[in-house]
């Protein structure tokens, strides 16, 4: 079985690959974290919790990440997904607690704790949570097994400039 940790910025995208993955018989959710991107970090925190308790995946961990990119202010895309990311579905407010440990802590824990090349790490949204895991500790780079990536274009260009697509263009100094 696949142990990942799912790093996003939820909108009705991020929620459907999320759902896909806890409903897989191949994949164990070891936690998911929550960053600042599609919208506010404060509206990403409650999207994962709501779709946890869609799942019914209470014993999910739900993880509080980046506010913001490290070292620029932080682009959203409510244009698309509306103010709180989710606007259009009428799910209830969720329930479940966040855990007090930062996502990048979380994330480094998970990692370091278990064989080398053991997790794969599924980024749905900008990448300022997997930076700030680089920049704490380095050696996790060696220890993981893949980073999957939602982000970038093939043929089509960017959808926030002509050549950057949003994850990518939000992660950019």
């Amino acid at each position: 079985m696949k142990q990942v940790i799912i790093d996003t910025d939820p909108g009705s995208d991020d929620g459907v690959a999320i759902l896909t993955a806890l409903g897989s018989p191949l994949i164990e959710v070891l936690g998911v974290c929550a960053v600042a991107g599609n919208v506010p970090l404060h509206h990403t925190v409650r999207n994962v919790r709501k779709i946890l308790e869609l799942a019914e995946r209470q014993d999910v961990k739900a993880f509080t990440g980046a506010e913001a990119p490290l070292t620029r202010s932080l682009f959203t895309a409510e244009y698309v997904h509306g103010k709180t990311g989710f606007d259009g579905y009428d799910l209830p407010e969720p329930t479940m607690p966040i855990q007090p440990q930062h996502a990048a802590d979380f994330i480094i824990q998970e990692v370091m704790s278990r064989p080398p090349k053991s997790i794969t790490i599924c980024a749905l949204g900008p990448l300022t949570n997997i930076a700030m895991v680089l920049e704490r500790d380095g050696r996790i780079a060696e220890r993981i097994e893949q980073i999957v990536w939602m982000g970038g274009a093939l043929s089509e260009g960017g959808n926030v400039t002509p050549a950057a697509e949003f994850n990518c263009y939000s992660v950019a100094a």
